[in-house]
């Protein structure tokens, strides 16, 4: 396959094992709270080391933690598939404070690691809604740490 299309196809790839076949909600019912929460990774050319801690943490508007995971999560190959992986969810937030929010990815090797990770962040409401962060072709090691990607 070629480069230019592994991207775009990894992406459409987490899409997939996120929410499968079923038709998902426009927006939110007044009153849907966060309820669930996920994320899935593509590796890219570099590989995640066994003992890098990779941390996803979901804020609100006002910067509030909604959900939150870290762990090493054990080696990640590159060109790998990883996840779905569940955060825990620390507030039941509104989805009008999430959307439009941001997901932060941050690592924190032991020595150098390098890695470029496609992230896929699936939020999930009380009422069946949706809402998703996407951060593809992230550039990440031991000097810059983490990115935020928006939510929407």
């Amino acid at each position: 396959m070629h480069t230019i299309f592994r991207r775009p196809l990894a992406l459409l790839a987490l899409t997939m094992l996120s929410f499968g076949s079923a038709t998902l909600p426009a927006s939110a019912a007044p009153g849907a709270t966060l309820v669930g929460a996920s994320f899935s990774v593509h590796m890219d050319s570099d590989q995640k080391d066994r003992d890098t801690t990779v941390t996803v943490t979901v804020r609100d508007m006002w910067g509030g933690t909604a959900a939150r995971i870290s762990s090493t999560f054990g080696l990640w190959d590159q060109y790998s598939d990883q996840g779905p992986f569940q955060l825990a969810i620390l507030n039941h937030v509104p989805y009008e404070t999430l959307k439009g929010a941001q997901t932060t990815f941050r690592i924190d090797p032991h020595g150098h690691n390098h890695i470029e990770p496609n992230l896929f962040v699936d939020l999930v409401f009380s009422d069946g809604s949706h809402l998703t962060s996407e951060c593809p072709q992230l550039d990440l090691d031991q000097e810059s740490r983490q990115i935020a990607c928006g939510i929407s």
